[in-house]
């Protein structure tokens, strides 16, 4: 028998989130962002299911990029951050990608090549002040790229350092940069929105959103889950009870000794840890659901276990009994809460551990 920790993830799901962040802007374009492996759902199942309904996909690295190639996904696909070496240009050629440029290197590498590439991001620092060029600098490489010859199409970035927060108008600074900038170069098409402002935000209508989290059911704002706001989550994180035992008052459980029965209970140990991806920092009352039932963890996760309580009668605890993590009934965002991180986190840092499962709605 395998260890019983399973996510399984719906892929319909992921696709209806991306259609429903194209209904909200009709106008653009979107990329499926399906970076850091998906958001740890999977890169290339998400992106086999998707590809053939799909703008383009966008990630983080050209080894991420070529790996959907070499599995023969065929939708566009853009390098958010561009290249981190001059040789990657010629990959970008051949294997068709589309290419952000946000410094000195990476422009003059390019405008250097003898390769042609069809569209070109430019990626304008806002105010965030981890990536782009100036208002100035975002003209001069518009222009020169045009002049080269070399890019059928140039397009004009940015990204927002505070969408996920509606009372901080960093945002509308951040906007009104980015329109200053677009009016200077004249006519040229955009691309600003994550999941944050394509869902709250007024943003530039006919270029290109970037659908990320919200794409995979899960809320980037905090203290709403990906549910309340319209999204159908995609994964389900699930184990079962491998070992139950009696604690009597005052009994102390775990590494550290973190939790001590208040009065006599039963205990389940489950199969799960940090080495899967749970997170470490989760605190006794972290919530979990063992058979259905509301349950909570009881002490410190360790690296392949946790343990957890039913929130009442314990009486019926037994081995065997399915417990979700997270997912179905339990949203990722409340675990994320009481683990003291985001959703992006719990989801990013899976491992290869547990089983993953991929299925669709049947027609």
């Amino acid at each position: 028998m395998s260890r019983p920790l399973t996510a399984t993830v719906n892929l319909d799901a992921i696709l209806s989130n991306y259609h429903y962040a194209k209904q909200l802007h009709p106008t653009c374009k979107a990329f499926a962002v399906v970076k850091s492996n998906a958001y740890g759902h999977g890169a290339i199942p998400v992106a086999k299911h998707m590809d053939k309904d799909v703008d383009a996909f966008a990630v983080a690295s050209i080894e991420e990029a070529v790996a959907l190639r070499e599995e023969g996904i065929e939708s566009p696909i853009l390098l958010l951050e561009g290249v981190f070496e001059d040789a990657e240009w010629t990959q970008c050629e051949q294997y068709r990608f589309w290419v952000t440029i946000e410094n000195e290197r990476q422009l003059h590498s390019f405008l250097k090549s003898n390769l042609e590439i069809e569209k070109v991001f430019v990626k304008l620092d806002t105010g965030m002040h981890r990536l782009g060029v100036n208002q100035d600098t975002a003209s001069e490489y518009v222009e020169a790229l045009r002049e080269s010859g070399k890019v059928e199409e140039v397009l004009l970035m940015t990204h927002f350092a505070c969408a996920d927060d509606l009372s901080d108008l960093a945002t509308l600074n951040q906007l009104a940069l980015f329109e200053q900038t677009r009016q200077k170069i004249g006519d040229i098409k955009s691309s600003v929105a994550n999941s944050a402002a394509i869902m709250k935000w007024s943003v530039p209508e006919g270029g290109w959103i970037r659908p990320g989290i919200m794409m995979y059911g899960i809320s980037p704002f905090a203290e709403i889950s990906g549910a309340e706001l319209g999204l159908t989550p995609a994964m389900t994180l699930r184990s079962k009870v491998i070992s139950v035992r009696e604690l009597n008052a005052g009994d102390r459980v775990g590494y550290g000794f973190d939790y001590q029965a208040e009065h006599a209970h039963r205990l389940a140990t489950i199969a799960a840890g940090y080495g899967d991806g749970y997170p470490r920092n989760a605190a006794s009352g972290t919530p979990v659901l063992i058979a259905g039932c509301s349950g909570e963890l009881a002490g410190r996760v360790s690296m392949d276990m946790i343990t957890a309580r039913l929130s009442s009668d314990s009486a019926s605890l037994k081995m065997g009994d399915e417990v979700v993590l997270w997912g179905e009934g339990l949203p990722v965002e409340e675990v994320a809460h009481w683990s003291n991180t985001i959703g992006y986190e719990l989801v990013t840092r899976m491992t290869t551990r547990p089983n993953f499962v991929y299925f669709t709605e049947p027609n």
